[in-house]
């Protein structure tokens, strides 16, 4: 009776008759399991004195799944760890309903699932949870459960308050602007470099789609990619100061994880994305051009903290593999159709010599290829599997690009309020036309116009915004309120507001 009451609990999702129920499967005394459910999804994590043999555990555990015919969620997590330790030694995550199928197809003692995804660091309570860093959490956490303001297109994220006060100083410079140049041309100087690379950038190429394998959704994105701008900059990256920069980091913080220290990188990055850039013949009173920065110098930001990146995970940054990663880690991160969602259209054209992109769309392309970057050599921690494991990578970095691309909205109207604020004379309506002009995200010009006749106010934007997307969006604020030298005492109430809101210490990130 008591055995069957356990049945019936775990048929009906109850997580302590399900932990009980995988006891008796492992019959294995040396090994815990601890049961946990997760929007739709069956935590479980194993723990022994030695790591738990996943080959052996995971089918066990399988087959006793599929007796139950469970229908409260959609798919399992088996993660297998040494007692005490404060992250899993591996993770497997298969869908119940292939499960079936393939139980229905084949014996249950020959059950084949999905190889294991290493992972970086988890948490040890109950609520057993991936541990990322916490603009990761927060953004997936509005993925997930967020709902999507629809007529402001915004979308409520957790907040973080981290450092002192304000401290940004940085000289305006770059290119000329142009917007909207159109894109055209053949061979073009961008940061000096680009030209006769055709050859070696058709090998690169093929040798990124070579490392995704059979995946034809990274496959397109890698060949829209326009590579001609792409590779002349990846070939220029520095690789003795990147890897300077990323053993900094870790004597800084010899305890942290990889990702943590692509963390830093990408804070890092973003300040220096929102403080550097913008072209030195802006036209007074034009208020879109304060909006861009110039897309050759932040493109060029972008790939070195790819190979950043990698240097944080270990990988020989002068391995000439490194060049068609970054490649693949670009498809991954901002490849899809999703980026022109977030105004990063210069990616499959051949930008003209001062192009500039919106200066919130360059943070989002800091934060979705540091994100991919991640993911990237995560799974190549376990080459066998890396395909498969990609597949799942780029679902996660599209939904991590379309949360980013909802934070580059909120910044963008928040960045209408500091203009503004620097010309009275100038109202929303009046400076539409000339954001319309700009390469800024459509999005962001989408939401704009919708609150044209009522915009929306600035503490209401402010409780939208993610702590990280709060450090490039203090810099750009900054910069635009210093940019005719005077800070008035409307744009000074705009900085304290955005600074009472996220305490960034931002010299501290620089």
């Amino acid at each position: 009776m008591i055995q069957l009451n356990i049945l019936e609990l775990a048929k009906q999702g109850d997580t302590n008759a399900i932990n009980t129920l995988v006891s008796q499967w492992l019959n294995l005394p040396i090994i815990t399991p601890k049961t946990s459910f997760k929007q739709n999804c069956l935590q479980i994590m194993l723990e022994s004195i030695e790591v738990p043999v996943q080959k052996l555990v995971v089918p066990v555990i399988c087959d006793g799944l599929i007796s139950l015919s469970i229908q409260s969620f959609k798919s399992v997590k088996i993660y297998g760890r040494i007692t005490g330790e404060d992250f899993p030694d591996w993770q497997q995550e298969i869908e119940l309903e292939a499960l079936v199928n393939s139980a229905v197809l084949t014996p249950k003692t020959n059950i084949e699932v999905e190889s294991s995804i290493p992972i970086t660091k988890t948490t040890t309570d109950n609520k057993l949870t991936v541990k990322k860093p916490s603009f990761w959490d927060s953004l997936f956490e509005t993925v997930a459960g967020t709902a999507e303001v629809v007529g402001g297109a915004t979308v409520q994220a957790g907040q973080a308050a981290t450092g002192a006060a304000i401290s940004i100083s940085g000289t305006i410079g770059g290119a000329a602007v142009h917007a909207g140049q159109a894109v055209a041309g053949a061979a073009v100087d961008i940061g000096g470099a680009i030209g006769g690379a055709a050859f070696q950038g058709t090998q690169i190429a093929g040798q990124a789609l070579t490392i995704v394998g059979n995946n034809p959704q990274l496959q397109v994105a890698i060949k829209s990619l326009n590579k001609d701008w792409l590779n002349p900059l990846i070939q220029q990256v520095d690789l003795v100061k990147a890897e300077a920069a990323v053993k900094k980091l870790q004597q800084e913080y010899p305890n942290e994880h990889p990702a943590e220290i692509a963390h830093h990188l990408m804070l890092e990055k973003a300040v220096l994305v929102g403080t550097t850039g913008f072209a030195s013949s802006v036209v007074p009173g034009q208020a879109a051009a304060m909006f861009v920065v110039d897309w050759a110098a932040t493109s060029a930001l972008s790939v070195e903290l790819v190979y950043q990146i990698a240097a944080a995970y270990g990988m020989d940054l002068n391995d000439s593999d490194r060049r068609a990663e970054a490649v693949a880690i670009f498809a991954l991160g901002v490849g899809g159709k999703t980026a022109i969602k977030a105004g990063l259209g210069l990616l499959r054209n051949l930008p003209v010599a001062g192009a500039v992109i919106g200066a919130s769309s360059n943070a989002v392309m800091i934060y979705a290829l540091g994100y991919a970057a991640c993911k990237f050599y995560e799974a190549k921690q376990s080459p066998l599997t890396l395909e498969a494991t990609l597949v799942d990578a780029q679902v996660e970095s599209v939904k991590f690009l379309e949360a980013a691309i909802s934070q580059e909205m909120i910044m963008d109207q928040i960045l209408v309020h500091i203009v503004l604020a620097g010309n009275p004379d100038k109202s929303w309506e009046d400076i539409l036309p000339e954001l319309q002009a700009a390469n800024l995200s459509p999005k962001s010009i989408d939401a704009i116009a919708a609150n044209i006749k009522s915009p929306p106010f600035l503490e209401t934007l402010l409780e939208q915004v993610n702590s990280d997307f709060a450090v490039p969006l203090l810099a750009q604020c900054q910069k635009i309120a210093d940019l005719d030298g005077v800070i008035t005492p409307a744009e000074a109430k705009i900085i304290h507001s955005i600074n009472k809101k996220f305490n960034c210490d931002l010299a501290a990130i620089k």
